[in-house]
């Protein structure tokens, strides 16, 4: 299992912003759609339904940075928009949701 990922930032089940992933799900996610710490901070970020503005705070960048970064993850992905993302990475959830 990857070391380097922000798990401090992954969403929990118990934070009241945050979507019902446990930290396990969080990193088979981000494995599965090889997320650098970056994209994974980003992604992390918009699950708790964070907007540009605030991912640019929470991030300590400009929001051209995030935007140049969305951009380029769904590009690399394959994904349209935040909807699209956020179907994918509760697609990966599910698939492996009988995973231990």
């Amino acid at each position: 299992m990857r070391t380097d990922l922000p798990i401090a930032d992954a969403p929990t089940v118990a934070a009241a912003d945050s979507p019902p992933l446990s930290r396990n799900q969080w990193i088979r996610a981000v494995e599965a759609l090889a997320l650098s710490p970056q994209q994974a901070r980003i992604v992390s970020l918009i699950l708790q339904g964070k907007r540009d503005k605030q991912i640019a705070a929470a991030m300590g960048v400009r929001i051209a940075t995030v935007r140049t970064h969305l951009g380029r993850l769904f590009a690399r992905i394959g994904v349209a928009d935040r909807v699209e993302l956020l179907l994918m990475v509760f697609a990966i959830v599910m698939e492996y949701s009988d995973v231990p």
